[in-house]
């Protein structure tokens, strides 16, 4: 994957996830949009064939790079979460 900032501002950027499709984006978006300081929290693709999502972040107060940071180590947790949850169900 490749990333490109787009627009890289204190509160707002739009970030090219190249070489992802829509699972990535989609569940950063739903991560972000679950802070108050939240403003917008979105993705598109132009061509649903050829194009790459475009991660649009709008903040409040923080700074959005910050806040996208912080999304992506909240789904970190979650998938250590989900791990431990299958090792266990496994050794059932």
């Amino acid at each position: 994957m490749k990333v490109n900032f787009l627009v890289d501002e204190d509160k707002h950027v739009e970030v090219l996830l190249e070489g992802e499709e829509h699972s990535l984006p989609n569940v950063l978006k739903d991560i972000l949009l679950e802070s108050d300081d939240v403003e917008f929290a979105a993705y598109v693709i132009d061509h649903p064939l050829v194009g790459s999502p475009k991660l649009i972040i709008k903040t409040k107060r923080k700074k959005a790079r910050e806040t996208l940071k912080n999304a992506l180590a909240t789904l970190q947790e979650r998938l250590k979460e989900f791990e431990t949850a299958l090792k266990k169900e496994k050794k059932k």
